[in-house]
This record gives structure tokens, sequence and C-alpha cells, in this order.
């Protein structure tokens, strides 16, 4: 089912879209940016299994930049 932009969205729906904000809010001292700044500062707090984890989340995030970088053309056009 399509939503019309007057119809109002679900709680589950808000709670994803503030969640979404603040992980990619830049000013917030948990952003992700941020917070993978501080782990190769501080890279002793983490374990190889860890690193290694952390490089393949960040791979995975490589694959989607084109992706979004084809949303906000779409999106800057529309506007």
């Amino acid at each position: 089912m399509t939503k019309t932009k007057d119809e109002i969205i679900t709680q589950e729906e808000l709670d994803k879209l503030l969640m979404l904000n603040d992980f990619i809010e830049q000013n917030d001292k948990h952003s992700l940016v941020n917070e993978l700044k501080q782990a190769i500062l501080d890279s002793g707090k983490l374990e190889l299994k860890q690193w290694l984890a952390l490089r393949n989340q960040l791979r995975e995030i490589e694959t989607l930049i084109p992706h979004i970088d084809l949303i906000i053309k779409l999106k800057k056009e529309e506007s």
C-alpha cells in the first residue's frame, strides 16, 4: 500500500527514522565517523577478529555508496 504525503507515519517508522538520524548525525559524539576515529585512536581496545569484522562491515557500506549517490542525485533533481 502506497502512502500519500498527507498520511501519518507509524510510531515504528518514526523510531526507525530517529534512530537512523542519530546514527548519521555528524555533530553527535556518537556518530559513525566519530566512533571509527575513536576506535582507530585507541586500537588496543579491539582484537584482530573485531578489526576484521569492522572492515567487512565497511566493505558492505562501500558497496552501498553508489546507491546513496544515486538517491542524492534523484532527490536533488526532484527539488
